[in-house]
């Protein structure tokens, strides 16, 4: 597992009022889990849902960062 964490992925959930914020790094293959703008966990992850990650985004139009060679 590297350090890094650049997080280029992100899911946003909202329900009855709370918003908890997935933030991830496939770089190092780090999640990181807010509600209401306070980390509450973090746990580890692999590249696997990567490429569905950046499937869904480009079908939505939106630009995807470069990645770190």
């Amino acid at each position: 597992m590297k350090a890094c964490f650049n997080p280029r992925h992100g899911i946003r959930v909202t329900h009855s009022g709370v918003v908890t914020d997935y933030v991830v790094c496939f770089e190092c293959l780090q999640i990181e889990v807010w509600r209401n703008d306070k980390m509450v966990a973090h746990m580890l992850t692999n590249s696997s849902p990567e490429p569905l990650f950046d499937a869904i985004l480009r079908e939505a139009g939106v630009p995807l960062a470069p990645k770190t060679p």
